[in-house]
């Protein structure tokens, strides 16, 4: 159907509806505009008139205008600035023909009023209010087609009382528009007619874009027909259109794919909520960066949190907060995932995850959390995790991890963020000890440095005995102070003395671990207290020991060891490598076979 036959069955279609009562409506929901008659007696067209030109010659007008222009000064210039300022807008160039409109100053009141109805056009057209708008030359009431550029202003300012008096003589005025701009405006007022349920008018539309195929079956169709159907409340026909609709990769099928959400949620089963997330995620990529994505993330958050899929719907949070940082929502986001973060991160500390499978969890959520206030907790949290299953090496990982996000802020270290930094710290080295990598955890220690506050020194000072012991580093361990020592520490100070020959000073600690930790004072602990109460002539404490050990005075590795240390040690004096080779294997076997007694039932 060619542009006369169309316009002219829509102009009949629509007119035929028409009453004067709708024209009275029209005319009466703006401000009237005031003219000169000298203005009126121009005619509408002389304002703005995007049939002046043939949709099929635009290269010849453009290029003829482009020769014109050079040709041209002063007033004549400015009037073919603004031809071609009207022939962009009758092919849809709306960003050709503000640019040409702005730069043009216009000499006048002919060309005044012809430039502001330019303006309007093209802001119109491109979806957008104008300011003013009530003494704006398109809605003159000589225009035949005043009430379709009405009804585009109600549209941008979501105006439901102006629009509703509009919308019937807003689809007669598409007869006076160009093709362009009837290809993209019918379906503007199709849906508005939808909106305002007026169906009768919405469903005239659609039969007269049946003659415009390539639109009626393509996303923006079905969109509209899904549409139309819905406001009938016919679900199934419209969740039918909108699942076309929604194959698509323009505006109208993300649009679609918000209507199926909508749909499913207010459906509220599982079957609609897994089907509207399954084409949700098909077509999470396919319409990006505007209003409609973010909503479209949106709902997807809403699905997850309907299917109690956490993970699915922190990520999507996620994309939310990355995506559209700017958006006014973005403080009632970034609170959801906080809270969000912290059930995922319980979930996964009790166990809900497999450890392969939170690791995933863990580092997808890094691009979009990590400079979230409180990441790095969850960060050490998964390290705590992971050497609680003795993933050592993986925990090394996930602390040095929750140091570096913490160290990469910007701006001046806050307080916590201090004690936070040392005690993720303190447990990098305790892993790296657990891990065998002693040496690194020393120097690990080394670069924090002994900290001031006295809980986090005496942390410090017990972890640093630990890790001296395991490099049995005796000297160094002696000097360490430790506030509230561990059993295990009495015993590595001890055997620490032992080494160095100190006897008495062995024994007092051995006693003092026998004191302190009665439960944890082992069979071997009474032999090393016993050796070196024998070495320093403690006589009541040796009395003391043999009476609570009594199973010792029937070891036979224990009288071998007794008489080892009290026999004469011929040639001492140089003492020779063989000699003292041989004492230290006997001593070391002799301790094997008290470890082993003691672990005898």
């Amino acid at each position: 159907m060619t542009l006369s036959r169309l316009t002219f069955a829509l102009t009949l279609l629509i007119l035929t509806s028409l009453t004067s009562q709708g024209v009275s409506e029209t005319i009466k929901a703006v401000t009237p505009v005031t003219v000169s008659s000298s203005l009126q007696t121009e005619g509408w067209r002389s304002d703005l008139d995007l049939q002046r030109w043939s949709t099929m010659t635009f290269h010849a007008d453009l290029s003829a205008s482009v020769v014109a222009l050079s040709e041209a000064h002063g007033d004549e210039q400015t009037a073919v600035l603004l031809d071609m300022a009207e022939i962009y807008l009758t092919h849809m160039l709306l960003h050709e023909a503000s640019t040409t409109v702005d730069g043009v100053v216009p000499m006048g009141l002919v060309q005044k009023r012809r430039h502001r109805a330019l303006q309007h056009a093209a802001s119109l057209l491109a979806g957008e209010a104008v300011e003013g708008f009530e003494t704006s030359p398109l809605i003159a009431p000589t225009r035949p087609d005043h009430a379709f550029w009405i009804s585009l202003q109600a549209i941008a300012v979501s105006n439901v009382t102006m629009l509703s008096a509009n919308i019937r003589s807003g689809f007669s005025g598409l007869g006076f528009q160009s093709r362009a701009v009837l290809r993209q405006m019918l379906p503007v007022l199709i849906e508005a007619a939808a909106e305002l349920d007026q169906l009768v008018y919405a469903d005239a539309g659609l039969r007269l874009l049946e003659e415009l195929p390539d639109i009626a079956n393509s996303s923006t169709g079905y969109f509209l027909r899904g549409r139309v159907e819905e406001q009938r409340s016919n679900d199934s026909s419209a969740l039918e259109a909108y699942m076309v609709a929604a194959m698509g990769w323009d505006q109208y099928a993300a649009r679609a794919r918000l209507a199926v959400a909508d749909m499913s949620l207010r459906d509220g089963g599982l079957g609609a909520l897994l089907a509207a997330q399954s084409i949700l995620r098909e077509g999470a990529e396919a319409w990006r960066g505007d209003y409609y994505e973010l909503e479209l993330l949106k709902r997807m958050v809403r699905i997850y949190e309907a299917t109690h899929n956490d993970v699915e719907g922190l990520l999507t949070l996620g994309k939310m907060l990355t995506r559209f940082p700017a958006d006014k929502g973005t403080q009632s986001t970034q609170d959801q995932a906080q809270s969000l973060l912290v059930e995922v991160y319980r979930k996964g500390r009790e166990g809900s995850y497999p450890l392969s499978s939170w690791m995933d969890v863990h580092l997808s959520m890094l691009p979009f959390f990590r400079n979230l206030p409180r990441f790095p907790a969850h960060t050490e949290k998964f390290g705590d995790y992971a050497l609680e299953l003795g993933a050592t090496d993986l925990a090394v990982k996930e602390y040095r991890r929750a140091i570096q996000i913490i160290e990469s802020r910007v701006g001046q270290p806050a307080p916590e963020d201090n004690a936070d930094t040392i005690r993720i710290t303190l447990k990098l080295a305790d892993a790296q000890r657990r891990a065998g990598l002693a040496t690194e955890a020393r120097e690990t220690l080394d670069l924090l440095g002994k900290p001031t506050r006295q809980s986090e020194r005496e942390a410090y000072n017990a972890l640093k005995a630990r890790i001296l012991s395991d490099l049995n580093d005796g000297p160094a361990l002696l000097q360490t102070a430790v506030a509230t020592p561990t059993a295990n520490h009495f015993r590595e100070m001890g055997q620490a003395l032992t080494a160095q020959n100190k006897w008495g000073e062995s024994t007092s600690v051995f006693l003092r671990l026998w004191d302190r930790y009665p439960q944890e004072f082992s069979l071997e602990d009474a032999t090393h207290l016993l050796i070196a109460a024998n070495r320093s002539d403690d006589g009541a404490t040796m009395d003391k020991v043999a009476r609570a050990f009594p199973q010792l005075t029937d070891s036979r590795a224990l009288i071998d060891l007794a008489e080892s240390l009290n026999a004469e040690a011929p040639d001492l004096l140089p003492l020779r490598a063989d000699k003292a080779a041989d004492r230290l294997r006997s001593l070391e076997e002799a301790f094997q076979s008290i470890k082993n007694t003691s672990n005898t039932p």
